[in-house]
Parts: C-alpha cells; structure tokens; sequence
C-alpha cells in the first residue's frame, strides 16, 4: 500500500488489476465500521482497474517517528496520567483483537487485515487504534484465524506502539494462537490485555498499580446506589441494632428496630416489583405499536396520529412510534410449493420444515424441523443455524452451527438449496 497527500487528507491506497476482486458485501460490513477499528473503504474504478482509498486524516502513523507513546524520559516511570492511558491503550488494543476473530462472523476472512505497522494508525494520545481492512474476495478456506499469518502479526506488536503496551509474554501468546489457529485461546488472551479477565492483575504489576485503585472507591458514594438499595441498607442496618439492643437486654427498642426493618424490607421488595411490572408493561405496549404500525403506510401512519391527537388534550403530545425494524426474505431459487416472499420483523423467527416450530415453513426434504432462526437486536439482523443435519448457506459460503452471523441487506441466504435474498 502508499500512502499519499490529497486535498482534503491523508490516504492510504492499493491498487487492484481487476475490478473483481472487490467484494462489494466485504466493503459494505467494513464501511458499517461495527467494530469502529478499521478505516471504511472506499473503491474507485481507474482505467480497467480498481483504487481502493482509506482515509486516515486526523490520524498519525504508530511509526512515526514524531509520535511517542509515553513522554519523553518517562517511559520506564509513568506518571499517573500515562498510567490511565496506558490502561486505556490496552482496553483499545485488546478490543482490536477481538475485532480480528469478530470480522469471521461477518465471513470477511482476517488475511484481509493489513499487518503492515505503516497502515497501523492511532490519534495523538495514542488510545484509538484504527487498520485498514480490505473489502477482497477471499476463499472459504481463510476463513480462520490462521489466515492472519503469525508471522506478519509478530512484526507487527514487536514494533514500538505494541510493545510499550504489551508484555512479551502476551505477544508470544497472541503470536502461538494464531499459528495454533486456537480462537478461543486467542480471544482469552484479548480480554486479559482489555481488562475484562482476571489475570489483567499480572498485566499492571510492571506499574505498580492495582486494577480498580486508578478511580476513586465508589464504595461510600451514596449516590451510586439505587433508591431500593438504600431501603435495603437502612433495613439492614435497623435489624442489626436490634440485635444488639437484644443482646442488651432492650426488648421494647429491640421490637421496635426489628419492626422498622421489616416494614422497610417489605416496602422496597414491593416498590421494586410494581416498577419492574411498571416497566414490562410499558415495554410491552411500545413493542405492540411498534409492530401494528407495520401495517400502515406512512399517509395512514401520519392519519392514525393526527386522529389521536385530537382525542387528547390540547397541551399534552401524542406519542409517535417508530415503525418496526423489518426484513424480507425473497425467493430467488426455483422452487416450488414455497411463497415468494416472507416478512421477517420478531425478535427471533424460526425457519424449518415443522409448522409447530416454525414461524417461515419451508415444506422440502432437505429442510430440517428447525433448520435456522434469524434474529433481531437492536436494528441488526443476525443467522444462527439450528443444530441439526440441515446445510445453510450465507453467501455460498457454509455456515457452522453455533455460530452467530450478521446479516446485511442484499445478501443471499441458502437453506438448503432454497435461495432467498434477504432485504431490509
């Protein structure tokens, strides 16, 4: 890749001979930038070929020599600010390599990653790390972790970003598990380096500093806890004086702390499940014209509001409601004996051959009762294949049971040799 000065910014560049081998699904899920670590690409036709372009304006080179992780004459005793963002670098760069197994899902194979330190970018202060990936067909072989090449990654944390972030120890394990093609061992590793593992406290040792002790102890800040939680304290601590008044001897103030405490204990168990039963309820009626307003164009939509807005009073607003995030799957394949299109908008919809297990009955052989389920969360859309006997399919490329893939629209999903083209 080169790295070039436009107009308007800094762009890294690789030229590709043919258009084809761009795949316009890769360079989607890379441009939705879900992960927020990898530059979004963009592709551009030159003569018989192709220019992809990855701006990175704002950001610097982690081989600049201009940019240094620690300040100057502080790199072997960090002051307390570069010890917060040194515990902030390793949440980022341990984040970054759980990116590395996440992008898999999306069946985007992590050869695609460019390991070069000169394409590694970060900002000034050296937190936000930021790589290009490119949007290139690849073979369902490198589809693993293996892909990433061991090597071409220990080049890359034996630079000088890396390694003042990193323990040699953490490097070669990192290292071994991508040679080992070992994910699970790999993301392990990944969630020591970010923090979320316990064995982070070996991580710090070299600073001398505890995880947990950089911010101040929350434990006597009363306005961290809940109204509830205090009911709860009070109770507590009310039962216990009893006790102790018991021991004394104290029957009548004993009685009446213990009483205080019950009645405290009770009331907060009940204004906790009247708010809990509060909040399901209101979930539950949001949820429900959510989904009725998928029924109804945007003109009948509008209509529907402006009636109710005239039913209540003129000072307070009426609620508008978000139509409901909805899919379709649409058949692309000659088959027959199944529907043309199907309507995708639960928060999970079974597929499958048995019509009591399902919700898109697909009525062939080689359909299994519960052959997948496509899911819903927060306005995304992902596949998880049933564990059973029934081939699935996501893009041509086989998908394995257990695995959770995200959906994009304008992708084909294949249940067996039913193909449909799935659209938001």
């Amino acid at each position: 890749m080169q790295i070039k000065k436009g107009p308007y910014g800094y762009y890294a560049l690789e030229k590709f001979d043919s258009p084809d081998k761009i795949c316009t699904y890769a360079e989607e899920v890379i441009a939705g930038n879900m992960s927020d670590f990898y530059l979004i690409p963009s592709t551009e036709y030159i003569g018989s070929g192709m220019m992809c372009c990855f701006e990175f304006s704002g950001f610097l080179q982690i081989t600049d020599p201009e940019f240094s992780v620690f300040s100057p004459g502080k790199r072997n005793t960090p002051h307390k600010k570069d010890a917060k963002n040194l515990s902030l670098r390793r949440k980022s760069v341990g984040d970054l390599f759980c990116s590395f197994a996440k992008i898999l899902d999306n069946l985007i194979a992590p050869s695609c990653i460019v390991l070069d330190p000169d394409m590694v970018f970060t900002d000034p202060e050296g937190i936000t790390v930021k790589m290009c990936c490119l949007p290139v067909k690849s073979s369902p072989d490198e589809l693993c972790l293996s892909s990433l090449n061991a090597n071409k990654l220990e080049k890359l944390l034996n630079c000088d970003f890396f390694k003042s972030i990193l323990t040699n120890d953490e490097i070669s394990e990192l290292v071994y598990c991508v040679k080992e093609n070992d994910e699970e061992r790999f993301l392990k590793t990944a969630g020591i380096i970010r923090g979320t593992d316990k064995e982070n406290t070996e991580s710090y040792s070299f600073l001398n500093i505890e995880p947990g002790k950089t911010k101040t102890n929350k434990l006597y800040d009363l306005k961290n806890y809940s109204k509830e939680e205090k009911d709860l304290m009070i109770s507590c601590l009310s039962a216990i004086f009893s006790f102790v008044l018991l021991a004394g001897k104290m029957y009548l103030p004993c009685f009446l702390f213990f009483f205080l405490s019950m009645v405290i204990l009770a009331a907060a168990i009940l204004n906790q499940k009247k708010r809990d039963t509060h909040i399901k309820k209101k979930e539950s009626q949001e949820k429900s014209k959510q989904r009725s307003s998928i029924l109804f164009s945007e003109d009948q939509y509008e209509t529907i509001n402006n009636f109710a807005s005239q039913v209540q009073d003129s000072n307070e607003q009426s609620s508008h409601y978000q139509p409901l995030v909805s899919g379709q799957l649409s058949l692309i394949s000659d088959s027959k004996g199944i529907n043309p299109c199907y309507s995708v908008y639960l928060d999970e919809t079974c597929i499958g051959s048995d019509c009591f297990m399902s919700d898109i009955v697909l009525d062939d052989p080689q359909i299994a009762p519960l052959h997948a389920v496509i899911k819903l969360s927060n306005g995304t859309f992902y596949l998880e294949p049933a564990k059973g006997t029934g081939k699935t399919y996501l893009e041509d490329s086989p998908v394995e049971n257990g695995k959770i893939y995200e959906i994009k629209s304008g992708q084909k999903i294949s249940f067996g040799d039913i193909e449909f083209r799935f659209k938001t």
